[in-house]
């Protein structure tokens, strides 16, 4: 016999039981794996840019039939400026404020090379925690 009883509109094992179920048995997409190359040359990419994106998505406006350039009377396209503003934004937000953590896995390889009085000293060992580190978007 418990000291406190317990309300029944207060017991929700059961709901969040089931709800922790549905979300372990829910299908998920598996994200792609980048390749070691594609990983390697990302130090290549240019970068965002707001201006090149923006021009982007105005250069698609034609396929779903919204108009580009000067409107009738020639009053400016807001739309245009609308995506001009928001990728701005977007670029500058995720340049500015977001961050990026990565994670390197115990067991990889390291070699170090050295010397002291005796000659040259090779080291080959393996790191024996995880790493953590930070970089920023470009």
């Amino acid at each position: 016999m418990a000291c406190i009883k317990i309300k029944d509109e207060l017991n929700k094992a059961e709901e969040i039981a089931s709800f922790m179920l549905f979300l372990l048995q829910q299908d998920r997409i598996p994200l792609p794996r980048l390749s070691i190359f594609q990983i390697l040359t990302a130090k290549a990419r240019p970068g965002l840019s707001a201006e090149i994106l923006s021009a982007s998505i105005i250069s698609r406006f034609d396929e779903i039939g919204i108009p580009t350039g000067p409107l009738v009377g020639g009053a400016p396209n807001v739309m245009e400026n609308l995506v001009k503003v928001m990728t701005e934004e977007f670029v500058d937000s995720i340049q500015s404020d977001m961050r990026v953590d990565i994670a390197t896995d115990i067991g990889a390889t390291i070699q170090g090379v050295g010397a002291n009085a005796g000659g040259p000293v090779t080291a080959i060992g393996s790191v024996v925690s995880n790493g953590s580190g930070v970089g920023v978007p470009r």
